[in-house]
């Protein structure tokens, strides 16, 4: 216990100060192994339309940011209202500061200071950080299982010059054309009929207008992230991402939109589909979403990874080769992502919704801690 106490001493847990970006960002590369740069920080924290500051709780120890808790703020809406939320993202912790209760302390602080600004908070937490969570009134409601299209297995082979690494990167090599092969003759069998009354468009970049159109006319009743423009310019704008928005026309209106972005994750190249439209799906857009998902597919043939949220329109997902990481045979090696709510006051009165109720929720991959 002695030691437990000395130690809380040696680190302050505090707000974040505009000097602690290029440490934070220091700290992110040391502990995902991957580096953002100044340029993202900026986009995914200080252009939030929906914040008034940058929003993070830091632990310096001996001068130096060793621990970060920060929050993006995210519009929420459903047909009865509309609120402001919190979504905790990158909580991340240097290895040689772990098991000192900084974690504990960081999200004291955190929900001590977002108590009064915002009546809920919603996240996504990794499998470590579940029981941590759980002490601290978070709810899980459901898992989000997400749909892979792998393309090419080679990046995703384990490294190393041992023999099971070595027979691995071989199996991938030689499996990779099979996988393609397999691939494409799903697309020729499953592609819509050209006599199809219906035209895509690519847009690079957010196709605003074209968003905004299908989700007015298809907007759910149910708890979401409402596709604004202030939200759509914003979320979007990653500067790591290359993104494209496909618009799908029937008679010239549009009928559905799918947006993606592709970046380089380590030695791989992955394109997410991040937004849908219409969020909820329905067989009278299956049509015109299923010509956009053909289109995307071909322009990201040489993606090492396709990857989308499981709804809506799963059936027109599965066809073209997306597997669901919630059934076979993904489910052997992946978890489906965690949901999980922290409400603050009675939302529901906000919202008019059971906040802990996973079906009264729609959400997309962009409303997940994606950057």
């Amino acid at each position: 216990m002695a030691n437990v106490r000395r130690a809380a001493t040696e680190y302050e847990i505090r707000r974040f100060r505009p000097r602690d970006r290029e440490e934070f960002l220091s700290l992110y590369e040391t502990v995902w192994g991957r580096a953002k740069g100044r340029s993202w920080f900026d986009w995914r924290f200080e252009s939030n339309p929906y914040a008034e500051d940058v929003d993070i709780v830091v632990a310096e120890h001996r001068g130096s940011i060793v621990g970060a808790e920060p929050l993006l703020a995210f519009p929420l809406a459903t047909d009865r209202g509309a609120i402001t939320a919190g979504q905790p993202v990158d909580w991340i912790v240097h290895p040689d500061h772990r098991r000192r209760g900084l974690f504990t302390r960081m999200t004291e602080e955190l929900l001590s200071t977002v108590a009064g600004r915002t009546p809920l908070l919603f996240n996504f937490p990794s499998d470590p950080l579940r029981p941590g969570l759980r002490k601290f009134d978070w709810t899980e409601l459901d898992s989000v299982p997400t749909r892979y299209r792998a393309q090419n297995l080679t990046p995703f082979a384990p490294d190393g010059d041992g023999l099971g690494a070595r027979a691995a990167g071989a199996a991938a090599r030689a499996g990779s054309p099979m996988l393609r092969t397999g691939l494409g003759a799903v697309e020729r069998l499953n592609s819509p009929s050209t006599d199809a009354d219906v035209d895509v468009t690519r847009v690079d970049g957010i196709d605003v207008s074209a968003v905004r159109a299908v989700y007015g006319d298809t907007r759910p009743d149910r708890i979401h992230v409402p596709r604004a423009e202030l939200f759509l310019e914003w979320r979007f704008a990653n500067p790591r991402w290359q993104t494209t928005t496909y618009v799908a026309r029937e008679d010239g209106a549009p009928a559905a939109t799918l947006v993606a972005a592709t970046e380089r994750v380590g030695q791989s190249v992955l394109t997410r589909i991040l937004d849908v439209q219409p969020m909820t799906g329905g067989s009278e857009r299956a049509d015109a979403f299923e010509a956009a998902l053909v289109a995307f597919v071909s322009d990201h043939a040489t993606a090492d990874c396709l990857e989308a949220a499981a709804t809506p329109f799963p059936e027109v997902l599965r066809r073209h080769g997306f597997l669901s990481d919630a059934g076979f045979p993904l489910a052997r090696v992946s978890t489906p992502t965690t949901f999980a709510v922290r409400p603050f006051d009675d939302v529901g009165d906000l919202l008019g919704r059971d906040v802990l109720d996973g079906d009264e929720w729609v959400l997309a991959m962009a409303d997940r801690d994606v950057a």
